[in-house]
């Protein structure tokens, strides 16, 4: 079975090298969450005001139990490098490349076939099993993300815009393909294309895409 991981990515959106996190067990669940925004006036049915993007958190496990090693350090057992619980930490401070705007690291948390690009906004640890003295091995790391959007999309999805479909992209998923599952019609591809200001739609997607929303136009 493939494990989850995370990667850093850097402007380009590629992985950055040694940034890799990979779990040490695939979690059991994940979740996403969407809020939207409607204006009641008195009298008359809500009115949709516009929409945020869907938030993902996952929850995982981590165990040193057996290494006997602190759950939150980066460790090595048989020659290859653990990962410990500050890693994930570490994700949502600023990244050296953006130190002087002080931008958090992009990341991309990828599972089997699923994908979401953002940012990390919180990471919540519980420590649950320590050795005598103390050191914690075993710990639970709850990691919320809010997706990277570019302000052309977000204005897109606010207001009446908002009315329009929406996909995530994966990989894999041209344009063709796109158009053909949700306007039942892979000529209209181009479509697609310019309402996203797709620049280079015969290379998409690329690995900077994987996650990316795109509007579907009517």
């Amino acid at each position: 079975m493939a494990k989850a991981m995370i990667c850093v990515l850097d402007k380009k959106g590629n992985e950055v090298k040694d940034k890799r996190i990979e779990v040490l067990f695939n979690p059991s669940d994940y979740a996403t969450a969407v809020n939207v925004s409607w204006v009641e006036k008195e009298g008359s049915p809500p009115e949709f005001k516009g929409s945020n993007f869907d938030k993902f958190s996952v929850t995982l496990l981590f165990d040193t139990y057996e290494s006997r090693a602190d759950v939150r350090e980066d460790h090595t057992e048989s020659g290859k490098l653990i990962k410990g619980t500050k890693s994930l930490v570490e994700l949502t401070f600023p990244s050296e490349a953006g130190a002087n705007s002080k931008n958090p690291p992009m990341c991309l948390f990828t599972w089997g076939k699923f994908n979401f690009k953002g940012y990390v906004e919180k990471v919540d640890q519980k420590f649950t099993m320590f050795l005598s003295d103390g050191i914690p091995v075993r710990a639970t790391v709850t990691l919320t993300m809010r997706p990277a959007v570019t302000a052309q999309e977000m204005l897109k999805l606010k207001g009446a815009e908002a009315c329009r479909k929406v996909r995530v992209v994966k990989e894999g998923e041209r344009l063709d393909f796109i158009a053909s599952e949700e306007l039942k019609n892979p000529l209209l591809w181009r479509a697609i294309a310019e309402a996203n200001d797709i620049a280079d739609p015969f290379n998409f997607p690329g690995p900077q895409d994987i996650g990316r929303i795109l509007i579907i136009p009517d």
